[in-house]
C-alpha cells in the first residue's frame, strides 16, 4: 500500500479511472436532467398515483405524450364497491409551461353501479347526486352521455360507447393537419355476483389531432378499457373483461345518414313515414351501454327550398335513444328531478310506460338479474326546433307537429297521426334493442 501513490503508475490509472467515472456520472445526470428523463420520471409518477393508482401510464402517454403533466383533479371522494359509494375522478393534462406545445387532459371518472335499482322515495343525496355549486341543481350520479350523434360501440368484448368530435366534415374537424378533438368513452363492468358494478368514463381533449385517424380513436378508447381492467382489480370487482380494442370505428357524421330501409344496427327495423321520415343516422347496437337512433326526412328544405344537413338539422328530428343499466337509472331520476311537481303518473320510471312531460313516450323492460329496468325513449321535434317552420300552405316544411293539412293537434300539440308514428317507431326501436341486449318485451305506450 505504501507504494500505492499518485507518482506510482497504478494510483495515476485509478485515479484517472475514477475521474472518468465521476465524469460519465455527470454526462449521464446532466443527459437525465435536460434530455427529458426527469420530466418522464415526474410524469410517470404522477399519472401512476392518480385516480387511487388505476390510471394506465401506458395508454395515457400514448395520447398525452410523455409529459411534463399537471394535476388538474378538482374532485376526488373514495368509497366503497359494495355499497355502491365509490366516486373517484382525476384529470391529468399536458403542462404549458413545460415542453408540450400543445393542450390535451384526461379526464377519468369512476364510479359504483348498485346490484340493485335505487328504492322509491330516496333523495338525490341517497342516488350519489350532488348539488353544482354554481347552479344549485343537482348532478347525475354518472357522466352524462347525451349525445347529439349516435355513438359508436367500443367493441372487443366491452360494453362500452365512444363518441367525438372533431371528425371529418364537422364543425371541429381540421382535416389532416389536425384540430380540437373532444372524446369521451364509457365501459360498463359487472362485476362478479352481489358486488354491482363499474362504470368508467374518459373524457380526452386534444389539440393537433383528429379523430379521423383509426389510431388516434383506438388510444382514446384504450385509456378506458385499460383503467376499467386496472379499476377491477382495484375493487375487487373481478368482471369479465374484454381485450384492448384493436380499432374503433368513426362516429357517424351530420352528413352520413343512410336511407332509413338500409338501416343495420341501432335504428333497424324502424318504420319510416313516407318522405317526411325516410333517413337515419345510426349507431351500435349491441355491447353499448346507450343506444341513438335519429331519424329525418328524405330533403332538408329552409322556406320551401332543399338544403345541405347540418348538426342543426340532427337535433330537430325524432330522437330514439335506450338506456341500460346506471344510464336507465339516470335519465329517470333526472326527470323526476326536474318535474317533481307533475303526478308521479307522468315520470319515466314511476309506471312501465308513458308520455314524456316534453313530448314524446317513454316504454321499459326488465332486464336479466332483476337490475334496473332498460329505459327507451322518442322525442320528437316541436315548435322550438329549427325543423319546425311553417311553410306558405300553413303545414310544416318537415314533421313537426302537424298533419298532412297543417292541422295542429290539441292545444297545439303534435297530431293524432304524428303521436301514432312516434308510438310505431319506439315500439320498433325498444323492440329491437331489448332482444339484443337479453331484455323481456317492452312494455307499449299508450296514446
Amino acid at each position: 500500500m505504501a507504494g500505492l501513490t499518485w507518482r506510482s503508475g497504478v494510483g495515476r490509472w485509478l485515479a484517472t479511472a475514477a475521474g472518468a467515472v465521476l465524469a460519465l456520472a455527470l454526462v449521464a445526470g446532466g443527459y437525465f436532467w435536460f434530455g427529458g428523463g426527469y420530466d418522464r420520471w415526474v410524469a410517470q409518477r404522477l399519472v401512476g398515483g392518480a385516480c387511487d393508482g388505476v390510471l394506465p401510464a401506458a395508454e395515457v402517454r400514448d395520447v398525452l405524450g410523455d409529459g411534463p403533466f399537471k394535476d388538474e383533479t378538482r374532485d376526488r371522494v373514495d368509497g366503497g364497491l359494495g355499497d355502491a359509494s365509490l366516486r373517484v375522478d382525476c384529470t391529468i393534462a399536458r403542462d404549458p409551461e413545460g415542453r408540450s406545445a400543445r393542450d390535451g387532459s384526461v379526464t377519468v371518472n369512476v364510479r359504483a353501479v348498485p346490484e340493485r335499482p335505487a328504492k322509491d322515495g330516496q333523495g338525490p343525496e341517497d342516488r350519489g347526486w350532488r348539488r353544482d355549486a354554481f347552479s344549485g341543481e343537482y348532478d347525475g350520479a354518472y357522466p352524462d352521455v347525451r349525445f347529439e350523434l349516435p355513438p359508436v360501440a367500443v367493441g372487443s368484448g366491452w360494453n362500452g360507447v365512444f363518441t367525438a368530435s372533431g371528425s371529418s366534415g364537422s364543425s371541429g374537424s381540421s382535416g389532416s393537419s389536425g384540430g380540437d378533438v373532444s372524446a369521451s368513452t364509457a365501459v360498463l363492468l359487472e362485476c362478479a355476483r352481489g358486488r354491482g358494478g363499474l362504470l368508467v368514463t374518459v373524457d380526452t381533449e386534444g389539440e393537433g389531432a383528429t379523430v379521423d385517424d383509426p389510431g388516434q380513436r383506438t388510444a382514446y378508447a384504450r385509456i378506458a378499457t385499460a383503467t376499467a381492467a386496472n379499476a377491477s382489480a382495484h375493487w375487487n370487482c373481478d368482471a369479465d373483461l374484454g381485450k384492448p380494442p384493436r380499432t374503433v370505428p368513426l362516429p357517424v357524421d351530420t352528413d352520413e345518414a343512410v336511407p332509413l330501409a338500409d338501416a343495420a344496427a341501432s335504428c333497424r327495423g324502424v318504420p319510416g313515414r313516407g318522405s317526411e321520415v325516410a333517413r337515419a343516422w345510426e349507431g351500435g347496437r349491441r355491447g353499448t351501454p346507450v343506444e341513438v337512433c335519429v331519424l329525418g326526412p328524405g330533403t332538408v328544405t329552409r322556406g320551401g327550398l332543399p338544403v345541405a344537413a347540418s348538426s342543426e338539422d340532427v337535433g330537430g328530428r325524432y330522437r330514439l335513444t335506450a338506456f341500460y343499466g346506471p344510464y336507465a337509472q339516470d335519465e329517470r331520476h333526472r326527470y323526476q328531478d326536474h318535474y317533481d311537481y307533475l303526478g308521479r303518473s307522468r315520470l319515466p320510471g314511476v309506471t312501465p310506460a308513458g308520455r314524456l312531460p316534453d313530448g314524446g313516450y317513454w316504454v321499459s323492460a326488465a332486464c336479466e338479474k332483476g337490475g334496473e329496468r332498460a329505459l327507451f325513449t322518442v322525442e320528437p321535434p316541436g315548435p322550438g326546433d329549427s325543423s319546425y317552420e311553417q311553410d306558405e300552405t300553413g303545414g310544416t316544411d318537415e314533421t313537426g307537429g302537424t298533419d298532412e293539412k297543417g292541422e295542429r293537434g290539441e292545444k297545439g300539440g303534435p297530431a293524432p297521426a304524428d303521436r301514432a308514428y312516434q308510438r310505431a317507431a319506439l315500439k320498433a326501436f325498444a323492440q329491437g334493442s331489448a332482444k339484443a341486449h337479453g331484455c323481456g318485451t317492452p312494455s307499449a305506450a299508450k296514446p
